[in-house]
């Protein structure tokens, strides 16, 4: 098995999968995205796993719950937005929770959280984005991938899941990590695009606007965010039954926050189109199931939606123009495409003023 280039690290695999039973397999590299972990199909005897590589040193740490704000700036971005920094014990213990609650997370076979190594159920290979550009009915796994997020918004919020002896805390996704997310968009963004231009004091307006839509959606009922739930990271599981068939990936940066942003990331796909009418079917499936007011949720779905477009938006110009990724490219007219329709809701008409103000392309696109 030849893992890596790097013969300390390639060493530290060798040995965890030899302490799981596993020597003398083939291995296949799988593609990666905007992460700094590392995938590969491991085959054995006609059986295939998964190991993830996530060495600690390769991000930032992140902060606890005692972490003071100061803190958490200081500490860089995996502190400021509460992400998990890849942290195996945050994948394991969070994945043991949504098998607790019948859903289809990988089992953990094995894993070494100082290491950061993990080797995971293998749930194969049909990604629901290439399922349907294969032909498969959008409908036909939406809906199945909409009750499983409804099933993991019902279920109780754990304060802390585990992780052998190790305990993993969910935090609020609070004002900070919220802001920071949408501070992206005027900071990456109009050294990316000159159209965008944030002159004068609009850059504070634009401040003091997020901020404010970012206090509303922390004072929102909080449920388990699964945070980057899309249909890149959802595998079609049609051998299993009712929820399970959905097979949920990357959710170890779960936080606890307001329902609609994890709907409006599903929904609002940065990387393929969802029907309309699914959305409008699902947006109200989603309601009746949960008994959220409607004209309630419908402005948090907008608010929420904006601000995750300007975080989306803002995180692609830097993939682009600092990490030499020029096919994010391709995402990025469907992103604006979103952001405009959220911002058509009453709730955001400061924002839309400030945006348009500082991007007059979206009055007329």
């Amino acid at each position: 098995m030849n893992t890596l280039t790097d013969p300390d690290r390639s060493a530290e695999i060798l040995d965890f999968l030899s302490q799981a039973g596993l020597s003398d397999v083939r291995s296949d590299p799988i593609n990666q995205d905007a992460s700094t972990r590392r995938y590969e199909r491991l085959i054995k005897d006609d059986k295939s796993y998964i190991l993830m590589d996530a060495p600690p040193a390769n991000e930032e740490q992140p902060c606890g719950p005692d972490a003071s704000e100061r803190d958490r700036i200081l500490a860089g971005w995996n502190g400021r937005t509460r992400l998990a920094a890849s942290r195996v014990d945050a994948f394991v213990g969070i994945g043991e929770h949504l098998r607790s609650i019948g859903l289809s997370a990988p089992e953990v076979l094995a894993f070494d959280v100082e290491r950061g190594l993990c080797l995971l159920e293998d749930l194969g290979n049909r990604v629901f984005a290439r399922e349907i550009e294969q032909g498969l009915d959008e409908r036909s796994i939406y809906r199945p991938a909409a009750d499983a997020l409804i099933r993991a918004h019902l279920s109780p919020t754990p304060h802390t899941v585990t992780a052998g002896d190790y305990i993993w805390p969910i935090l609020d996704y609070d004002r900070l990590a919220l802001t920071t997310g949408a501070d992206l968009f005027p900071k990456w963004y109009p050294a990316f695009d000159e159209r965008v231009r944030f002159s004068g004091d609009l850059a504070a307006q634009y401040d003091d606007v997020i901020a404010t839509l970012s206090e509303h959606l922390t004072r929102l009922p909080k449920v388990l965010l699964l945070r980057d739930y899309h249909a890149e990271n959802l595998i079609w599981l049609p051998e299993r039954s009712d929820v399970q068939r959905v097979g949920i990936l990357d959710f170890q940066d779960a936080v606890r926050g307001p329902a609609a942003w994890d709907l409006a990331m599903f929904l609002q796909d940065a990387r393929r189109d969802v029907s309309p009418d699914l959305q409008a079917e699902l947006i109200d499936h989603y309601l009746a199931e949960t008994g959220y007011d409607s004209a309630d949720f419908g402005r948090d779905y907008a608010i929420a939606g904006a601000v995750n477009a300007l975080r989306i938006i803002g995180v692609f110009a830097r993939l682009i123009s600092r990490d030499g990724k020029p096919r994010y490219n391709d995402f990025l007219p469907r992103e604006w495409g979103h952001l405009k329709q959220n911002l058509q809701h009453e709730a955001l008409a400061d924002l839309r003023r400030i945006l348009e103000t500082a991007a007059p392309f979206l009055k007329s696109e």
